[in-house]
């Protein structure tokens, strides 16, 4: 499998499920907001657009937010649970071993620069391959649901992801750049793997907030660096003497990390993923053995790869 070639590339970017295939063979109609796109009882779904009729991109990884509109049982949730919160010590850990884009891929999900998450997310990619292949998430959550349930988490992510690319294309052919729709796809897929490294930022973030103070100068960031972090971890104080939620330490966080340079906060992360982000070995994938084909005949094709901690 190379990267280099656009159709193999496709099926890479977490779209094994089919769903990257029909957002290629089904161009998303221009963006028109109409009732049939808002939720009903019967019908959830994450499409929501603004008065220009744009779509309006979900601000958490498609899996969560698809998880979150639906309605299920106490069991469900409780299941589902489990394997987000297994997901996400995998990928802190997986993100460990590449700590140097982390910050940036962060801030350009906020700058809506999906060029640049493209370039920035490589790196990710070869210690974290779950943030390319979603395909095993998205099985283990399927399984923690009811048939009925497991069809509209994979409609609604299909659907989503389908007026994504949609709105991506027309948003490139509104810079007069050409937006085909297989290269839209992939972008608008990647975003979602870049919104998974922000949540494990945010994540890591909020672990260190209660004793960030105190090992900041030993972080190895630089004396005018540790002075502006700590003027903003003086006002969460005071704005949260009870220490906040972690929603507020990790908007926190992120608010006090933006104010550093990129070479600072590449240095700050690094040391805050040492400390609290799991000990895991780095993942690789791994190719299964092509069984020696009988005379005459075609050899059986590998399987898909697995990952596996080496």
């Amino acid at each position: 499998m190379q990267a280099h070639k656009l159709t193999v590339a496709l099926f890479a970017v977490s779209f094994t499920s089919a769903l990257a295939i029909n957002a290629l063979a089904q161009p998303a109609a221009p963006a028109q907001p109409t009732s049939q796109t808002q939720p009903t009882a019967d019908r959830p779904t994450l499409i929501k657009r603004d008065t220009a009729g744009n779509l309006i991109r979900v601000d958490s990884p498609v899996e969560y937010a698809a998880v979150a509109a639906l309605k299920l049982s106490d069991d469900e949730k409780a299941k589902i649970a489990i394997i987000f919160a297994e997901y996400e010590n995998t990928l802190d850990g997986a993100l460990r071993h590449a700590t140097a884009n982390i910050s940036r891929v962060a801030r350009v999900v906020e700058e809506n620069n999906n060029a640049e998450i493209q370039g920035k997310l490589n790196e990710l990619d070869k210690s974290a391959p779950i943030l390319r292949d979603r395909t095993a998430l998205r099985i283990s959550l399927g399984k923690a649901m009811t048939n009925e349930n497991n069809a509209m988490f994979t409609g609604i992510m299909r659907e989503y992801m389908q007026q994504a690319a949609g709105q991506a294309q027309r948003e490139a052919q509104s810079q007069n750049r050409k937006g085909q729709i297989g290269l839209m796809a992939i972008s608008e897929a990647r975003r979602v793997g870049a919104m998974d490294v922000r949540a494990s930022l945010q994540r890591i973030g909020a672990k260190a907030m209660p004793t960030l103070a105190a090992m900041l100068p030993a972080s190895g960031i630089n004396a005018a660096s540790i002075t502006i972090m700590q003027g903003k971890l003086d006002e969460f104080k005071a704005a949260f003497p009870d220490g906040g939620s972690n929603a507020d330490k990790s908007a926190a966080f992120m608010t006090a990390l933006n104010m550093i340079s990129d070479d600072q906060q590449r240095v700050l992360v690094e040391a805050l993923y040492k400390q609290f982000a799991p000990e895991t070995p780095p993942m690789k994938k791994v190719e299964t053995e092509v069984p020696e084909a009988a005379p005459g005949k075609k050899p059986e094709p590998a399987s898909e790869p697995v990952l596996q901690p080496r």
